[in-house]
């Protein structure tokens, strides 16, 4: 991968991991707590970036990620958070339509990022390795979950497993079905 590559790819991570209300746009005032836009000021004006440090907290990469971010939201998170970010990172995959290779430094960059800010343990690693493998069938959510729709999936919903579609970390993410809604999910988040 080339030299630029790589460093969107850091900055793209590092615009995932940093929450909304620390971002610049959010300090000043260009995106609420949840990463949605505020248009318009309390007196009605257009809230629009005007100066050069404005322009560049809200740049068109920002827009990509804070929407790649709530895409990330939908993911169930179970008990297990590293299962979680297998999940969001094939989201994340599918939805940049990256290559393999770029999927695979995108999950290695993410790792090391979560070992350099200690939001990783072992533990995390240990509760995922004994995760069963899926075959095709019906199973049953464990906890609420939302679809790539952002429609809100109750627990015991049944869940048509399709196929695995990605490993990531060594876990396992398959593609499911609600109905005609497409859901990625680990085989912590059924039964």
């Amino acid at each position: 991968m080339r030299i630029i590559d790589t460093l969107i790819v850091f900055r793209i991570i590092k615009l995932l991991v940093t929450p909304f209300s620390k971002q610049k746009a959010f300090k000043l005032g260009f995106i609420d707590s949840k990463g949605k836009r505020i248009t318009h000021n309390e007196d009605g004006t257009r809230n629009d970036p005007f100066t050069k440090m404005e322009k560049g907290s809200y740049t068109l990469l920002h827009r990509l990620v804070f929407n790649l971010k709530k895409i990330i939201e939908k993911v169930p998170f179970g008990k297990t958070q590293f299962a979680s970010y297998a999940v969001a990172l094939a989201i994340l995959k599918e939805h940049c339509e990256l290559s393999d290779d770029q999927a695979e430094e995108l999950y290695e960059k993410f790792y090391r990022h979560l070992k350099d800010t200690n939001q990783l343990n072992p533990e995390h690693i240990t509760e995922a390795v004994g995760f069963p493998v899926l075959s095709t069938g019906t199973y049953r959510l464990r906890h609420y979950t939302r679809d790539l729709n952002d429609e809100q999936l109750d627990p015991k919903t049944a869940v048509n497993i399709q196929k695995e579609i990605a490993k990531v970390f060594g876990i396992s993410v398959y593609e499911g079905y609600v109905g005609e809604s497409k859901i990625y999910l680990s085989a912590e988040d059924v039964y």
